[in-house]
């Protein structure tokens, strides 16, 4: 039979097929190949010995979070609690291009802003880049139908930092999921753990995935790397003038003549160059 892998928990695998769940263990094959299966692995398994034989071609897969055969991130931020930082969205999205993963943002807890004017230029910079992007409130039902509509038959992923609200989310496409909620902790500037696991929910022919969340991503990717990643800026680098070019004080460079011109973001360079400043060079710059 052929399954979906939905949640791993002390090696036992709950697979979905045809809306039915099996509890299964993997063959041992796996452990002798060092083989790792991971949530959103489409699998084949007999119901004799409840095993998983085979692990089907994967399209993707992420190591943070641990899942494979996505078809959409959507990259998590709240407006407040915690404060929307633009640096790690443009993060995100880079982590997304890397892994080749389409990807799109929902800003959360909109309904306790007062003052849209940075959030809506920050839309328009993204939707520019080719990003979807949608405000999601518990008040806000028509942005909520929007959303739902376009992840029908999808495989996604909801991914951010803890307190955002992705568990909250999740209940609202669907209050049958009962996701547990975690609170901000205003002292501690950061959200509590709820999600400990990875787990996909069956969504209108498609999948909903729960992460975990966290405050940090690492990369690891270099400096002369990131302008491939970054969002925007993959298909214009390469006419910059110097061919090494860090789009800093170089001349001729390509980049930043397009935010120039009101092509690229300023905010987006912003974040860009903080990023660049956490990276690390090639080792093969410092040999001479």
């Amino acid at each position: 039979m052929n399954g979906k892998i939905l949640s791993t928990v002390g090696g036992v695998y709950v697979v979905n097929c045809d809306g039915v769940n099996y509890r299964l263990f993997p063959k041992g094959i796996f452990r002798h190949k060092n083989q790792k299966l991971l949530v959103g692995d489409n699998v084949i398994f007999n119901t004799d010995d409840m095993v998983i034989e085979a692990i089907d071609e994967r399209k993707n897969e992420l190591i943070r979070p641990k899942v494979s055969n996505v078809d959409l991130l959507i990259i998590t931020m709240s407006v407040v609690e915690p404060e929307l930082s633009v640096e790690l969205l443009y993060k995100f999205l880079t982590y997304a291009n890397m892994n080749e993963i389409k990807a799109a943002v929902a800003f959360t807890k909109v309904d306790m802003l007062m003052d849209f004017s940075h959030l809506d230029s920050l839309k328009s910079d993204l939707n520019k880049l080719g990003f979807d992007v949608y405000y999601l409130s518990k008040d806000n039902n028509e942005e909520f139908a929007r959303f739902k509509n376009d992840i029908k038959g999808k495989t996604i992923i909801f991914m951010g930092q803890t307190g955002v609200g992705k568990s909250s989310n999740i209940n609202h496409i669907d209050p049958h999921f009962e996701r547990k909620i975690g609170d901000y902790s205003t002292a501690l500037g950061r959200g509590k753990h709820q999600t400990k696991e990875v787990i996909l929910l069956p969504y209108e022919d498609g999948y909903i995935g729960d992460t975990p969340g966290f405050s940090s991503l690492d990369l690891n990717i270099f400096k002369e790397d990131l302008a491939h990643y970054f969002p925007g800026y993959g298909n214009i680098y390469t006419e910059c003038y110097f061919s090494n070019c860090l789009h800093q004080n170089e001349k001729q460079c390509k980049i930043k003549e397009e935010i120039s011109k009101g092509n690229l973001s300023k905010e987006g360079y912003e974040a860009y160059i903080k990023l660049l400043n956490s990276l690390p060079y090639k080792i093969t710059r410092y040999n001479k």
